[in-house]
């Protein structure tokens, strides 16, 4: 019995971890070459949206499996290079950062961290995914030592620890994916002193702490293009707040009071040069704001554009696609107009899953380890494939999509297949 994102518990049968399945050539030509490039949490731009695949992908069928291999618990999503994938994974007492061949699934190389968080909720395992930037590899335990690593090799570069000793650890562990940006590595864990705090990508020493301070939260940092500018989305417990990501000074505080645990957890998403929404769970649904100035270097205004009940995202991030929004109320498919909140359709219900855009399709990933593609379509709801991908482990992971492969994994297994027919 575990918990898989509502408040009622999900029972199964006790099985075995999957037996692997050995690699094998996909054509007579072998593995594609293409770009495998899927370097941090939620994809390229951090967005959900899947890069160009490069090829004809057929949605209507079932994927064909290339390899398999048993996996570490864990929520941390799958990240790539051209030749590796990277993901955390639990390993007895040792969160463990693994290499593995994009081919065949193989372990190339792997560091360990002597931690574990476990709790009766999300269970165990680490939450945050590694960030890949050209010859470095930055990767957060939860215990709050941030480490860069040599991507190929596994030798660390540099480590430094983010947090006090009188730190006080959100429910649910520490889950927040590093922001590498312009030469720094941003982390919001929250805290008394400092919520926000920013590391050379270089040395790893500290550049800057911020002002803003409370309790830390569940939503990674994000830069929105606002007004022209780099605004450094971040949250602590009871509000959203912006930062210059070049000093870390407050720009301006919203109070965002979320029923129950009060946490942000879904990511911000920018839906115009002066609009953004945020969304929660909890009964609380989603709210567009705008953002404006009346003058030059004068305060910011946030004003509330719009409500909506009908997009009470709790940790599944929704996406934006051609100015509408696609995400799970709870654990159900909508789609709302991004200028306006009205409802365009429901769908069905996929548990608190992942969501990933992929040219003109939604691409699935429920929590029992389900893949259904359904059209991005404002205009009606039409599901196209849905199917058994992996074991029905909690599966809380984001994939990652490149070049026609689709990388997944839950609690109990890292898996490819193939898209391409």
């Amino acid at each position: 019995m575990e918990m898989r994102g509502g408040m009622i518990p999900y029972i199964g049968f006790k099985h075995s971890p999957p037996e692997p399945v050995s690699a094998k050539p996909i054509n007579d030509n072998g593995w594609r070459k293409g770009n495998f490039h899927w370097p941090q949490f939620r994809g390229p731009e951090r967005t959900g949206h899947a890069p160009e695949q490069g090829v004809d992908i057929n949605w209507n069928t079932a994927p064909l499996p290339v390899w398999e291999k048993v996996s570490g618990p864990g929520h941390s999503s799958i990240i790539s290079s051209e030749k590796l994938l990277y993901t955390l994974e639990q390993k007895g007492d040792e969160e463990t950062l693994t290499a593995r061949s994009l081919h065949n699934g193989e372990l190339v190389w792997s560091f360990a961290e002597k931690t574990r968080w476990d709790d009766m909720m999300s269970g165990p395992g680490p939450r945050s995914t590694p960030t890949l930037i050209n010859d470095q590899l930055i990767v957060l335990f939860s215990n709050g030592t941030l480490s860069c690593l040599q991507p190929n090799t596994g030798k660390l570069i540099w480590e430094t620890q983010t947090i006090e000793d009188d730190y006080i650890f959100p429910h649910w562990g520490i889950s927040i994916s590093p922001l590498v940006w312009k030469e720094q590595v941003i982390i919001n864990p929250g805290g008394v002193g400092s919520a926000v705090k920013s590391y050379s990508l270089a040395s790893g020493k500290l550049n800057w702490e911020s002002k803003l301070s409370g309790k830390g939260v569940y939503l990674s940092p994000t830069l929105l293009r606002l007004l022209g500018e780099d605004h450094l989305l971040v949250a602590v417990e009871g509000k959203i707040a912006s930062l210059n990501p070049q000093n870390g000074k407050t720009r301006w505080e919203k109070p965002w009071k979320i029923f129950l645990n009060n946490v942000q957890i879904v990511q911000p998403i920018a839906l115009s040069n002066n609009t953004f929404l945020i969304a929660a769970g909890y009964g609380k649904g989603a709210e567009c704001f705008s953002i404006r100035q009346e003058s030059d270097n004068a305060n910011y205004l946030i004003e509330s554009q719009w409500k909506s009940k009908d997009l009470k995202a709790k940790f599944s991030n929704p996406v934006l696609h051609d100015e509408y929004l696609y995400g799970f109320s709870e654990n159900l498919l909508v789609c709302l107009e991004a200028s306006t909140g009205k409802l365009q359709w429901r769908g069905k219900k996929y548990g608190y899953g992942r969501i990933l855009v992929c040219g003109e399709q939604l691409i699935i990933l429920g929590n029992t380890g389900v893949l259904t593609v359904v059209d991005a379509n404002p205009e009606n709801f039409r599901e196209v494939f849905s199917g058994a991908l992996l074991s029905d482990a909690r599966c809380w992971n984001g994939p990652a999509l490149v070049n026609g492969y689709l990388f997944a994994r839950n609690g109990e297994e890292i898996a490819c297949f193939d898209l391409v027919k």
